[in-house]
């Protein structure tokens, strides 16, 4: 989950403690006296250690400031004999330092895959020209699956679907090799010009032909009706401008088609925005909150009633949203081992609600919230800056954990079989359901 503000390289506003102030100026003092000599690998060391010690606020059993004497004569090793020592040797020692701190929500980020994530969460177009698509190497499968198709892409245009298979490349067969395959893809996107793509559509053999553009990188949810009156809400993340207000007008959407419950889909969403996906989660819970402790403030986050209520040292904020919609029928949840941050905490909303959630373990980092931090080599730093605290002031768990555990069947969606989603249904049959706090949901 990252928060609000979070590409800001400053701290939030708040108390700031006497020793927190302290350190803080000591790091400035030691940047500045040590500015006029330092190679571009240790300015880039030492900022990076300075936001690691003074914003870290992660689950890690060892604090960055231990690991600091350890990974700088590291560096120094690396830079020895070398007066202006290179930022990729600092890279280098950085992905080892984050490494050790066995945190999932804090990590370097390169040039090339900061901007990404900063035109993600502006739902700007993609940098280069693309699919428009997520695919995967599935150990035991040819080619490369299809996940998710971009709204407007070109891999939408040309009618590539979610569960196809890429196994060839203007007639030229992806390698066998697992690793391979995504290289393979996009070097021959990186060529230009139109590509007839072979696809294996639940054993039927298709060609697409396309031609790779800038897409836009706005990835809303969106809604389709089943047969027997279910809606499937698809949320594939909560980093979209506009997501919670979507959420909420697709459950209207669901209310005026007649729909009689609604299974909410997670699968592969990474996470995103704290308020999308707070205020997402209230179209089926109502109220939603979250406590977030930094190394130096706390702050309480709300949704209510179509208003963002923000509260931090003794004052509260309200803005208004939008005009909320609240379902009050059936759902059932969809999550995988790739659904993560912001879309476990949607998840833990709605199954504290007594909602059933059906598919995997999550990803695994439901108990922190996330900023970047631009660094001189124009990378950044992911930091966990915050933890995530239920009402009673208790840590969330790290991951969610299914009401109903059925692993997310990749080869089964290969052959035209979405294993999760049968079972989502069939949970919607059960009489009924007792969720995580005792909660009796009644299935008609």
């Amino acid at each position: 989950m990252t928060q609000p503000g979070a590409f800001a390289p400053r701290a939030r506003g708040g108390g700031v403690t006497l020793r927190h102030a302290l350190r803080l100026w000591l790091w400035g003092l030691v940047l500045v006296v040590s500015a006029a000599w330092a190679s571009p690998a240790q300015d880039l060391f030492d900022q990076a250690m300075n936001l690691l010690i003074t914003r870290y606020a992660g689950i890690s059993a060892t604090p960055p400031s231990a690991l600091q004497p350890k990974y700088q004569a590291r560096l120094s090793e690396l830079c020895q004999g070398q007066a202006d020592c290179p930022y990729d040797k600092a890279v280098a020692v950085l992905g080892e330092l984050v490494g050790e701190l066995a945190d999932a929500h804090t990590r370097y980020l390169s040039p090339e895959r900061l901007r990404e994530v900063q035109r993600v969460f502006q739902g700007a177009e993609s940098e280069r020209p693309g699919l428009g698509a997520s695919l995967r190497a599935v150990e035991g499968l040819e080619g490369l699956l299809v996940l998710e198709v971009f709204d407007q892409s070109p891999a939408q245009q040309a009618g590539l679907r979610r569960g196809d298979r890429v196994v060839a490349v203007n007639r030229q067969p992806l390698p066998a090799a697992n690793a391979e395959r995504a290289a393979f893809l996009e070097a021959r996107v990186a060529e230009g010009g139109p590509l007839v793509l072979e696809v294996l559509r639940a054993g039927a053999r298709l060609e697409l032909t396309l031609t790779p553009q800038r897409f836009s990188l706005r990835q809303l949810p969106s809604l389709s009706l089943l047969e027997d009156g279910v809606a499937v809400l698809r949320i594939p993340s909560f980093a979209t401008p506009g997501t919670g207000r979507r959420v909420h007008t697709l459950v209207g959407d669901a209310l005026e088609r007649g729909a009689r419950a609604v299974i909410v889909d997670l699968r592969d969403n990474s996470g995103g925005s704290a308020q999308e996906c707070q205020s997402a989660a209230g179209a089926f819970v109502g109220e939603t909150y979250r406590k977030f402790q930094s190394a130096s403030s706390t702050v309480e986050w709300s949704f209510r009633n179509g208003v963002w209520y923000s509260r931090e040292g003794g004052q509260e904020r309200a803005r208004f949203l939008f005009e909320p919609v609240r379902w009050q029928g059936p759902v059932v949840v969809i999550v995988n081992g790739r659904s993560a941050s912001c879309a476990e905490y949607f998840a833990f909303d709605l199954q504290d609600a007594g909602y059933p959630v059906v598919g995997e373990p999550t990803r695994g980092v439901a108990n922190t919230s996330t900023g970047f931090f631009l660094l001189p080599n124009g990378g950044g730093l992911q930091i966990s800056v915050s933890r995530a605290l239920r009402a009673d002031g208790s840590l969330y768990p790290d991951r969610l954990t299914p009401n109903v555990l059925v692993p997310d069947d990749l080869k089964a969606l290969a052959e035209g079989r979405d294993v999760l989603m049968e079972r989502a249904l069939e949970q919607l049959r059960v009489p009924a359901h007792v969720g995580r706090r005792g909660v009796a949901v009644v299935y008609s």
